[in-house]
């Protein structure tokens, strides 16, 4: 499972950065967690092409199958974050958040900072179609909240995060689930199609031959009718012998 963590700060070695690396331990399940790390440089919203920076970020966002954003409490976010997801909101991304699962995790003094941090945040992930699960984490930044192997060093608080951290990953394995046997139904059909393309072969159908009509004249001899043989009618005359008259 691949998931992209974003640190709402600048710093590399700061609190929240050394949070991110703590969320990554309580996650459910073997996951590789792509920190993208070019908040800094993210320019403003604005009219136009999308720009370098944010392409860069859509890409990553769509190739991975969660996200998970540590944020330090509302007077200290930086505006770049804002930037960073209205540019991955945009109709220009492509869709890159999309039902996209997302954790948003808080760390702050006050609990009421953590309520504007996550409401500023929900509300541009979910203007991008995310689907975000919540985990405030009212802990004060300081090193020693991670104990020797940098886990939250506070039980409750890894009670608190662990929720969150389940409901996006059983989100995105599901995503993961459909996606691949969406594949295997379309190689599916791919391949029945294929197989009975080679099965009844490619209709040839050729420009119908038909020879010439062969009519040879119609062989009627000339009527063969002789003569009519009838020999001449004798008709010999009656011979009638003169009657003797005999004398007086």
């Amino acid at each position: 499972m691949k998931i992209v963590g974003i640190a709402g700060v600048f710093l590399r070695r700061s609190y929240v950065h050394r949070l991110l690396e703590a969320v990554a331990l309580e996650l459910p399940e073997p996951a590789d967690i792509d920190v993208w790390d070019g908040l800094e440089a993210m320019p403003p919203l604005r009219r136009g092409r999308l720009p370098a920076e944010a392409a860069e970020l859509c890409r990553t966002l769509v190739a991975a199958d969660a996200l998970v954003i540590v944020a330090p409490e509302h007077s200290l976010l930086p505006p770049q974050l804002a930037h960073a997801l209205g540019w991955a909101s945009s109709p220009m991304a492509g869709g890159a958040l999309v039902g996209k699962p997302a954790a948003v995790v808080t760390s702050c003094v006050g609990p009421h900072e953590a309520m504007w941090t996550q409401t500023k945040l929900h509300r541009l992930l979910t203007s991008g179609g995310a689907i975000v699960h919540r985990a405030d984490l009212p802990v004060r930044p300081g090193i020693r909240q991670f104990d020797i192997i940098g886990r939250l060093a506070d039980p409750l608080a890894r009670d608190r995060l662990r929720p969150a951290l389940r409901a996006v990953c059983a989100m995105a394995r599901e995503a993961r689930a459909t996606k691949a046997a969406h594949r295997v139904a379309h190689q599916a059909t791919l391949t029945s199609t294929e197989a009975e393309r080679v099965v009844s072969g490619p209709v040839v159908s050729g420009p119908a031959v038909s020879g010439p009509a062969v009519s040879g004249p119609a062989v009627s001899g000339p009527a063969v009718s002789g003569p009519a043989v009838s020999g001449p009618v004798v008709s010999g005359s009656v011979a009638s012998e003169p009657v003797a008259s005999e004398p007086f």
